[in-house]
């Protein structure tokens, strides 16, 4: 926290009246325009005044002067030409929360926050999901009963199912009342359910910090539209809310699953609910598409670190976990549900009808379902029917990359350098089209294999050329890094690149190690821009013919340099403008 004066620090009570403050006095459009120029670092310097008040310039258009009053937001005044309550205010007051120490998010979500605090509290309690629960609804007639039952119901969360957890769930944020999503809601309904939890192992403790947040993440992602089946897309609070808790559910699973203290009856007990968090999140993710994926990755992470480091060799799980993943897909096949809207498709094409050998028609797989197949093949080890799930059909090319280079990236980690290098040359290909960025991440990876298994260098050539056109940036990297003179020169002469778009600083490393292989490149280069017989063809054939000049004097081939220019101006004579440049570049006297 910067050093602030004491009487412009702020309690809790003070902090939630500003915010209040910000409610009445702004509209949403304006503070999500304020953040944006807090984000972009536009505020200078902070000031401030013995009177409770901030200075400060912030860069716009123009470079405007803030002056915020914080006991009454409505008298402060900006220089620019709305002159108060405008975004450079708002900018300026998220400065000041960020060196109070206090969530900027919670200006940004003070129209949320304040409505959810204004909210009524309902009256009754929705059921828990179990009878003898419900049974004791109509008895309760206080909130502060309700809460209580609810709390006595959560003593017993480790022998209830993980549907039960989400009901408790529900039933426990009632009394938050109606809310939006936002990150100050997801603060405040987080609260309320770590309020319920009680003593727990430790495995079974981050089990219900998991589920805590699954739940909150459910409520923050709209479904699809029951009619067209769309996606609804997140609201800017709601994708805020969603990122935290996301980044939430990444430090959760990459924490080791603690099983220590578990034994016998209890060990299964929690295996059950682990179990069934797999079932909960297979279920949330099968309607997900490649542009909005939150619970896929989740299955994944929960299946790498959580519960295949502790299988011990037993495939049962794995198996298991297949074949509900093979029911799911045969449900799909029988209803033959026709492709939604940014869905991927897999053409499974060896299944039969009947065994009669008669190939049925494609069938329309959710990526979820496909990702998920091929985890668990490549748990089990079982690498070609991984890749046959990910390379099979359309949808192989509408994976989104990051998805892809996981599996290569968990390889390098677990040092199998052989089992990497076969997944690089089968993944390499769906990942041609993408941009630069999957590509860099991609060849890092082979740079990885071959230094530890060199002998596997020319599968990476073979690789990237069965990936051209697309892959050409990593290929011809590649070729440059490696010193690969001659096979990069063959590669541009074939394509017909122009050497006048490379920077100087590519071709430099190659006039020094083998300035021969130049010699072609530049002289095929020169005719084609003679041939366009126009003056900027000439000026560049010029600019060449200087760059060959220097190229021969260094390989000590001076008359062959200058046998080659008399004949280049004897046989263009009559192209006066090529023999104007031809002068001016001092090549002909």
């Amino acid at each position: 926290m910067m050093n602030i004066p004491n009487e412009m620090n702020m309690d809790d009570a003070q902090w939630q009246q500003l915010i209040r403050q910000v409610a009445e006095h702004f509209n949403n459009l304006t503070i999500m325009r304020g953040f944006q120029y807090y984000k972009q670092k536009r505020v200078g310097p902070l000031t401030y005044t013995e009177q409770n008040g901030i200075l400060a310039e912030v860069q716009g258009s123009n470079d405007y002067e803030v002056t915020l009053s914080l006991q009454s937001l409505n008298t402060s005044h900006c220089t620019c030409p709305v002159g108060s309550r405008c975004k450079h205010m708002i900018a300026v007051l998220m400065s000041y929360a960020e060196q109070l120490g206090r969530p900027v998010h919670g200006i940004v979500n003070a129209h949320s926050s304040t409505a959810l605090k204004q909210a009524p509290k309902p009256a009754s309690l929705a059921t828990a999901g179990r009878s003898d629960y419900a049974s004791h609804e109509e008895d309760l007639t206080t909130p502060d009963n309700q809460y209580s039952q609810i709390k006595e119901r959560a003593t017993e969360l480790a022998e209830l199912e993980i549907a039960e957890w989400h009901e408790l769930f529900r039933a426990c944020l009632k009394r938050l009342g109606t809310g939006t999503p936002s990150t100050s809601y997801v603060q405040a309904a987080a609260d309320e359910l770590y309020s319920i939890k009680p003593k727990l192992s430790a495995g079974m403790d981050q089990l219900f910090e998991l589920h805590v947040q699954l739940y909150l993440i459910r409520f923050c992602v709209p479904g699809r539209n029951s009619i067209t089946h769309t996606p609804v897309y997140l609201s800017y609070p709601a994708q805020l809310a969603v990122d935290a808790l996301q980044k939430g559910l990444e430090q959760i699973l990459s924490r080791p699953l603690d099983l220590s203290d578990l034994k016998g009856t209890k060990l299964e007990q929690h295996w059950k609910r682990l179990e069934e968090t797999s079932a909960y999140l297979r279920t949330q993710m099968i309607s997900e598409t490649s542009s909005m994926m939150f619970f896929t990755p989740i299955y994944r992470q929960l299946w790498l670190n959580w519960i295949v480091p502790h299988l011990q060799e037993n495939r049962k799980t794995l198996d298991s976990e297949l074949e509900f993943l093979q029911e799911m897909e045969n449900g799909l096949t029988a209803a033959s549900i026709p492709p939604k809207p940014g869905e991927s498709v897999l053409s499974v094409a060896n299944l039969t009808e009947n065994g009669s050998g008669a190939p049925i028609k494609s069938v329309t797989l959710p990526l979820p379902l496909v990702l998920a197949q091929s985890w668990m093949y490549f748990h089990l080890g079982q690498d070609e029917q991984a890749w046959q799930r990910l390379t099979s059909g359309s949808s192989a090319y509408g994976i989104p990359p990051e998805h892809l280079l996981h599996f290569l990236h968990v390889l390098s980690d677990s040092l199998e350098w052989k089992r990497l290098s076969e997944w690089l040359v089968q993944l390499g290909p769906l990942l041609a089209n993408r941009r630069n960025s999957p590509l860099n991440d991609y060849m890092q990876l082979w740079d990885t294999a071959i230094h530890h298994l060199p002998d596997v260098e020319h599968r990476m050539w073979d690789t990237l050329v069965s990936m051209l056109p697309h892959s050409r940036p990593a290929y011809e990297e590649a070729m440059h890094s490696r010193g690969q003179w001659r096979r990069w020169m063959d590669f541009q002469l074939s394509t017909e690149t122009e050497p006048l778009e490379f920077r100087v600083a590519v071709l430099q490393p190659i006039e020094k190690d083998a300035p021969e292989l130049l010699l072609p490149f530049y002289h095929q280069a020169v005719d084609r821009y003679i041939g366009h017989k126009n003056r900027d063809g000439y000026k560049a054939a010029v600019k060449l013919l200087k760059r060959l000049s220097k190229i021969y004097k260094k390989l000590k081939q001076e008359e062959h340099w200058e046998q080659f220019i008399t004949t280049l101006a004897v046989r263009n004579s009559r192209l006066r403008a090529l023999q104007e440049e031809l002068r001016k570049g001092k090549l002909i006297s």
